[in-house]
């Protein structure tokens, strides 16, 4: 237990009344609130007088972060501006490329080659078109002389004719005579072959009448015979039941001899076996008989020592007696203790057959309860076996299925992925071609119709076009099937889609840009250094045209024909606007030049 050890406090009455004072109104003296007031209140006063100063170190701070900031914005604008100007031109470029690759592309596949195969064509039908007038000229005469000609043949066969027909005539009647007598020649004929077909018939029929005959005799030989065949088996069969009966009775006489046989046996033994014991008891007897002669010979003879030996002998007979007495009572003992013997193992042997007996129906109890409590065990063992099968089955089951469905899942995407590309991208990307070249197709037939040149050939490739594309629409279907498939509409697909516009070419770069590259890179200042940087190569219109030039991959396009005319500030005249042959190559793919911003694809 600590200690404290308290000490005096030494103060004036005023302070002690002040302490008191401010322990019970549980507050701070309202002189120290005022005096700490007003020194916030001076300190507040004098940041706000630093505040109006130009040269305090805030405000200067400031004025230089804010020209900071001024120059870093105007510089990220220079630098955005420039950027932005740069991309642009960057990606007009790579417009004007792609545009010039995709229009290669297109060119360079089997229907626009198809095309201009066939725009040549056109073009070469239009130079032979005087020729043409010249050969129908030439083929007119030819045929004015082929007319006269035909006349004077005409007459000519027709006299020709008119023999020929007159020896048809003649032909058709000798031939109508020779029919006449073909026609009875074949009568007397039919009328033979009848005749002899009627007697062929009944010959055949009396055939018929003698083989009823005879098969009617050979049926019943045959069921003569089955009938005997039966009676033969029928008396093969009591036969041997009368022989099965006699060696049964023969078996049964047998039995009965061999058991009278051993019945005789048996009194035959027994007969023996008294014969044996009386003969047993005959000869005891005579010894018996001559012993007792000996002796009364004996004792007429010696005297006392024949008394003596009798009185042995006596004895000795006693003693065998009493020995044969004591042996027969031996025996007699043995026998009964054997009996006893006999009866007490038996009664020990029923004993231990009971005991075994109930032990084996305890054991045979208790294994019939271990086999039921077995069963149950091994019951209850299958029914959890089974209850773990259809748990893990259920498991695996719900495993598959998950798997299955995630399997299903992702190949339905992937289905559909691939259903979406080969199926409607596939089929706008087609038909976006289709329409480019359809519309391609439509300028260069309003090109040969504008030169008067055959549109045929041009519209013959088309319709191969859409022949193999499959784009010519399909038939009505019939009266009967158009209640069954009301939505079923025809569409024509080898015109371009209403709403399709050939995408623009993308404007071609100017003298412009150059300009406005270097004032921009003028007003741009690096951050880091606040120097301008170095400035880049400048893109001359040379070096432009020499990277976007080659659209149709034959050239320069400022030195084609077309490009040069769309230059010049005058317009051709009406000849050369007809002249076809002076604006390029007859390929069916040149193209106008508005404002020097679209490119040739003749040279």
């Amino acid at each position: 237990m600590s200690v404290m050890w308290t000490r005096p406090l030494v103060m004036c009455k005023r302070d002690w009344d002040r302490l008191q004072r401010w322990s019970d109104m549980d507050k701070e003296d309202p002189e120290i609130i005022r005096k700490r007031e007003y020194l916030q209140f001076l300190a507040d006063q004098s940041k706000a007088m630093t505040k109006t100063w130009p040269n305090s170190l805030e405000n200067v701070n400031r004025r230089n972060e804010e020209a900071r900031r001024a120059r870093y914005a105007a510089a990220e604008e220079a630098n955005a501006k420039f950027y932005r100007q740069y991309v642009k031109r960057m990606k007009q470029q790579q417009q004007r490329l792609m545009h010039s690759a995709r229009d290669t592309i297109f060119k360079n596949k089997d229907a626009p080659k198809l095309l201009l195969s066939a725009v040549i064509e056109s073009v070469v039908q239009k130079e032979r078109s005087e020729q043409v007038k010249f050969n129908n000229e030439r083929r007119r005469e030819a045929n004015e002389r082929k007319a006269k000609d035909e006349a004077d043949i005409y007459s000519k066969a027709k006299h020709w004719h008119e023999e020929n027909e007159e020896q048809r005539r003649r032909r058709f009647l000798a031939n109508k005579e020779h029919q006449r007598e073909l026609a009875e020649q074949i009568k007397e004929i039919s009328d033979k072959n009848r005749r002899q077909y009627e007697e062929e018939l009944s010959q055949q029929q009396e055939d018929n009448v003698k083989a009823n005959l005879e098969i009617e005799a050979i049926r019943e030989f045959e069921e003569n015979l089955k009938a005997e065949e039966k009676a033969r088996l029928h008396r093969a069969t009591q036969q041997s039941l009368a022989e099965r009966a006699g060696a049964r009775a023969e078996a049964a006489a047998r039995g009965r001899l061999q058991e009278q046989l051993q019945e005789a046996l048996r009194r035959a033994r027994a007969r023996v076996q008294d014969r044996q014991r009386a003969t047993e008891r005959m000869i005891k007897e005579e010894k018996t008989k001559i012993t007792r002669n000996i002796t009364a010979a004996l004792q007429s003879t010696e005297g006392e020592r024949d008394a003596k030996e009798q009185a042995s002998r006596d004895r000795a007979v006693k003693e065998k007696i009493a020995l044969e007495d004591a042996r027969a009572a031996a025996a007699t003992q043995k026998q009964l203790q054997l009996r006893a013997e006999r009866a007490a193992a038996h009664a020990q042997y029923l004993r231990d057959d009971a005991e075994r007996i109930r032990e084996v129906g305890a054991a045979r109890q208790w294994e019939m309860l271990n086999r039921y409590k077995n069963n149950e065990v091994y019951e209850e063992f299958c029914e959890k076996q089974r209850h773990t099968k259809d748990k893990n089955t259920e498991e695996y089951r719900n495993t598959l299925i998950k798997q299955w469905q995630e399997r299903e899942a992702r190949d339905k995407a992937e289905r559909d992925a691939t259903r979406r590309f080969y199926g409607e991208l596939a089929v706008k990307k087609m038909r976006a071609a289709d329409n480019k070249l359809l519309t391609h197709a439509a300028a260069l037939v309003e090109e040969a119709r504008r030169h008067e040149r055959p549109t045929f050939p041009i519209e013959r490739a088309v319709q191969r076009y859409c022949l193999m594309n499959r784009l010519l629409p399909m038939p009505d279907l019939p009266s009967s099937q158009q209640e069954h498939f009301p939505r079923y509409r025809t569409v024509d697909l080898t015109k371009p889609d209403p709403d399709y516009k050939e995408p623009p070419s993308p404007p071609a770069p100017t003298d412009e840009a150059g300009a406005s590259h270097g004032d921009l890179v003028s007003n741009i200042v690096d951050e880091s250094t606040g120097k301008p940087p170095q400035e880049p190569q400048k893109v001359t219109s040379d070096e432009m045209w020499k990277t976007v030039g080659r659209r149709h991959g034959l050239g320069d396009i400022r030195k084609d024909s077309a490009y040069q005319e769309s230059q010049g500030k005058t317009k051709k005249d009406s000849t050369q606007e007809q002249d076809y042959k002076r604006q390029g190559r007859a390929n069916g793919m040149q193209q106008k030049y508005d404002l020097g911003c679209k490119c040739s694809s003749g040279k």
